[in-house]
C-alpha cells in the first residue's frame, strides 16, 4: 500500500521537479577517474595471466589479473551510464535530426579515422612480435584489410566502444524522444517509484541481473557475448538507465538513498568474485552454459556491476558535486581523445618492454608511466589543433 501511494507522489514530482542540472562536476570527475582506471586496466593486460591480450609478457601477475577482473564488470557500463545522461541533455537542446548528425560526426568520424590510422600499427606490432610478419609497417598496411581479426588483421580493437555507443544512440532515439513526452515521463515516474523504498536497490539491480542471465541462457553458444569480461550485455541497459537518471527525480532520489548499501554489496561481490578467480586459470574453470553454477556466477557478476554503478553515481553526487573549474572542464573534455589514443600507445610501450624483459613491478610501471606521458602529450596536440579537434570528436574551440 505504501508503494502504491508513492506512485502519485513520484508522478507529481515528474511534472513539478526540474530534471537534474546539466554540466555537473560529479559527472566530469567520474569521466576523468573512469578513464584513468580504463588506462590502468589496459596497461595491466600484458601481464594478466587470464587474458591472451595483443602483447603477452612472459612475466605474469595474478594481482594484475585480479585488477582486470575487478574493473571489467562495471567500468565500461559506467561510461555508458554517463553517456546516457549526456543524451538527455543533448536532446533537450537539439532536434532529433541535429542529434543524429552530431552523434555520427562525433562518434563515427573518430571511429573511421581510428580504424584506418590507429589500429593498423597495433596489429602490425602484434604480428611482428609473434613472428607472423617480418616487414615494415608500410608493407603490412595493405594486409590490414585481409580477413577479420584475430584470424585475419582487420579490427577496430579498443574502438569497439564507439561502435556500441553510436549504435545505441541511433537505436534508442525513438524511445528517448518518447520518454521526454509527458506520457514518457509519467512512465519513468511509475517505474522509479518502487526504487525509492527500503528494498529499492533490488528493483534497481534485478533488471540488470535478468538481462545478464537472459544472455547466458539464450546466447550461451556465442562466447563473445556470453563470456566477455567487459560484460557488453549490460551496456545498453546502462545507457538507458543513464538517460532515465538524468530525467527522473525519483530515480536520482533512489540512487542517493541506496548508494552506501550498494557500495557494501559491490565490495563484497567483487571480493567473492576475486576469491573465486584466484586459484588456477579462471578461463579453464568457467561453468558450463545454462548450468546452476553459471547462473550463480553471471548473476553475481551482473549484480556486482550494477551495485558499483549505483555506488559510484550516488557517491559522486554526494561528494564530488562541487564547482566546475575551467581546468576540470578542459580535462574532462579530453577524456574522449585520451580514450581513442591511449590503447595504441600502450601496445607500443608493451612491445618495447616485452622485448627488454624487465621483471615486475618495473615492467608494469614502465608501461603505465611511459604510456601516460605520451598519451597526455598527444591529447595536448589534439587540443591545440582545430582540424584534429574535429577529427577526434571535440569540435572546434568556441571563439571568445
Amino acid at each position: 500500500m505504501a508503494r502504491a501511494a508513492a506512485v502519485p507522489e513520484a508522478r507529481a514530482a515528474t511534472t513539478s521537479a526540474p530534471p537534474m542540472p546539466a554540466r555537473r562536476a560529479d559527472v566530469e570527475w567520474l569521466r576523468i577517474l573512469g578513464i584513468l582506471l580504463v588506462f590502468t586496466l589496459h596497461a595491466a593486460e600484458p601481464f594478466n595471466p587470464w587474458d591472451a591480450w595483443h602483447v603477452v609478457s612472459p612475466v605474469q601477475s595474478k594481482w594484475l589479473g585480479e585488477l582486470a577482473f575487478f574493473l571489467a564488470p562495471w567500468i565500461m557500463p559506467l561510461f555508458m551510464l554517463l553517456a546516457g545522461e549526456s543524451a538527455w541533455y543533448a536532446l533537450e537542446r537539439r532536434t532529433a535530426r541535429t542529434y543524429v548528425r552530431e552523434r555520427i560526426l562525433r562518434l563515427g568520424l573518430p571511429l573511421v579515422a581510428g580504424i584506418l590510422v590507429l589500429v593498423p600499427p597495433q596489429v602490425w606490432l602484434e604480428r611482428r612480435l609473434r613472428g607472423q610478419f617480418d616487414g615494415s609497417f608500410l608493407a603490412f598496411y595493405p594486409h590490414f584489410f585481409e580477413g577479420i581479426y584475430p584470424q585475419g588483421n582487420f579490427s577496430w580493437h579498443h574502438l569497439w566502444f564507439l561502435v556500441f555507443l553510436l549504435a545505441f544512440a541511433l537505436v534508442t532515439l525513438p524511445l528517448f524522444l518518447w520518454l521526454r513526452t509527458p506520457e514518457g515521463r509519467r512512465t519513468m515516474a511509475r517505474l522509479a517509484a518502487p526504487c525509492t523504498g527500503p528494498a529499492g536497490l533490488a528493483w534497481i539491480v534485478l533488471p540488470a541481473v535478468a538481462v545478464r542471465l537472459a544472455l547466458e541462457l539464450v546466447l550461451a553458444g556465442f562466447a563473445p557475448i556470453a563470456y566477455d569480461w567487459s560484460s557488453r550485455g549490460l551496456l545498453l541497459p546502462a545507457f538507458i538507465a543513464g538517460f532515465a537518471l538524468a530525467g527522473e527525480p525519483a530515480l536520482r532520489e533512489a540512487v542517493d538513498r541506496q548508494w552506501r548499501t550498494a557500495l557494501s554489496l559491490a565490495l563484497a561481490s567483487s571480493a567473492a568474485l576475486g576469491v573465486w578467480a584466484w586459484p588456477g586459470h579462471v578461463l579453464d574453470r568457467l561453468p558450463a552454459p545454462r548450468s546452476l553454477a553459471g547462473t550463480l556466477l553471471w548473476g553475481g557478476y551482473a549484480a556486482a556491476a550494477w551495485c558499483w554503478l549505483v555506488a559510484l553515481r550516488g557517491g559522486a553526487r554526494r561528494h564530488l558535486a562541487g564547482a566546475r573549474t575551467p581546468a576540470l572542464v578542459r580535462t574532462s573534455a579530453l577524456v574522449y581523445p585520451f580514450y581513442v589514443l591511449h590503447h595504441p600507445v600502450i601496445v607500443a610501450a608493451a612491445v618495447a618492454v616485452v622485448v627488454r624483459g624487465p621483471r615486475l613491478p618495473a615492467s608494469f610501471a614502465a608501461v603505465w608511466g611511459v604510456s601516460l606521458v605520451v598519451t597526455v602529450a598527444l591529447c595536448a596536440v589534439v587540443d591545440a589543433s582545430g582540424p584534429l579537434r574535429v577529427l577526434f570528436g571535440l569540435g572546434r574551440r568556441a571563439k571568445r
